[in-house]
């Protein structure tokens, strides 16, 4: 069985499988975002690299610490920094955490670039002082011409991000082939549906993952 899982590097880096082989479709570069977050009360991560290209970790004490999901609080918690998630994962979830923290408070959110707006817009239309600082961004390759014959060898194809899917069905998709599509969350699952492809959303950080996936032969 061979199942390739499509996330890039320095994301999801704590979790370790060994029947599941990472085949990256895009890279991720540090961009410098100097600043002073003395003065802000939360921060608010939206992904996993965006801790992992955190450049302020250790300025972090005392500051409410949100998190998007499970994975980037996992993260967060490598490095010793606990923090908040929603019950649903995701930018909807995520808006009825943090409202009872809007007040006299002011938030950072530490995103890629190109990242979501939804929780940015969400707080300044509700009055709240917020900052927004991008500390990544996607590069994607110049060729993935390179790519197409372990995909092709694929039983699943697993998207952990809708810019993976993007480019999986834009530069590498073969109708000839009859592989299987795993998402991780109801943004990726929408997108994949949304260009008629039957795939399945399962928990990524479960312990058990790779037997889900088996089931699904």
């Amino acid at each position: 069985m061979n199942i390739v899982d499509t996330r890039a590097k320095n994301t999801f880096n704590f979790v370790k499988r060994k029947k599941i082989k990472n085949i990256p479709l895009f890279e991720l570069s540090f961009l410098d975002h100097s600043i002073d977050i003395s003065g802000y009360t939360d921060v608010i991560f939206q992904s996993t690299p965006s801790v992992e290209f955190f450049n302020h970790h250790k300025d972090l004490v005392n500051k409410n610490i949100f998190a998007m999901g499970p994975g980037t609080q996992s993260c967060l918690g490598a490095k010793g920094i606990s923090s908040k998630i929603p019950e649903d994962p995701g930018s909807e979830g995520l808006k009825k955490l943090i409202k009872s923290n809007i007040g006299p408070g002011k938030f950072l959110i530490v995103k890629g670039q190109g990242g979501l707006n939804i929780i940015s817009d969400y707080l300044k239309a509700e009055g709240a002082e917020v900052d927004t600082v991008q500390n990544y961004q996607r590069v994607r390759f110049s060729s993935y011409s390179h790519l197409s014959e372990d995909f092709n060898k694929a039983d699943f194809v697993i998207f952990p991000s809708r810019l993976a899917a993007e480019i999986y069905f834009k530069e590498i998709y073969n109708p000839n082939i009859n592989s299987k599509f795993v998402t991780i969350s109801s943004r990726i699952k929408e997108y994949v549906d949304s260009l008629g492809f039957e795939n399945f959303q399962l928990n990524y950080f479960a312990d058990n993952f790779e037997s889900e996936i088996l089931k699904l032969t």
